[in-house]
């Protein structure tokens, strides 16, 4: 059974690797079978060397330049984080944003991370300039 603790822990360690835009660390911190998914898009994940590489892909896409939590909501097994980030596409342009993250932990990982953001601003974003 997942513990309050347990959770926290995990995404403490996630949300560092996000920060760093570190994708092994980030895939490190779900189980083997684990996935996620960005809304809108299929889900990544089912072996680490999967994991990791759609990881680089979403990293890639937008460098994060600043990381803000706003809240967590734990109700083991599940979490709910709230953040806002600051990206910059791979066309040089800047932008602000809201994401939310639905989080599910199993055996003190990740089994699976579920991540809304604005789909139509991040294309505008990342559009050619």
């Amino acid at each position: 059974m997942e513990t309050r603790a347990t959770i926290e822990a995990i995404l403490d360690k996630a949300y560092a690797a996000r920060r760093k835009q570190d994708a092994e660390a980030a895939a490190a911190c779900f189980c083997d079978d684990g996935c996620f998914r960005a809304n809108g898009m299929p889900a990544g994940g089912g072996s680490r060397a999967e994991q990791v590489a759609g990881l680089r892909q979403m990293f890639g896409a937008f460098d994060l330049m600043d990381f803000q939590e706003h809240c967590r909501v734990i109700e083991p097994p599940r979490a709910v984080v709230h953040w806002r980030g600051t990206f910059r596409a791979q066309n040089g342009k800047v932008g602000d944003t809201d994401i939310l993250d639905l989080i599910e932990v199993r055996d003190g990982k990740i089994a699976s991370l579920t991540t809304f953001f604005d789909t139509a601003y991040a294309g505008a974003l990342s559009a050619p300039a």
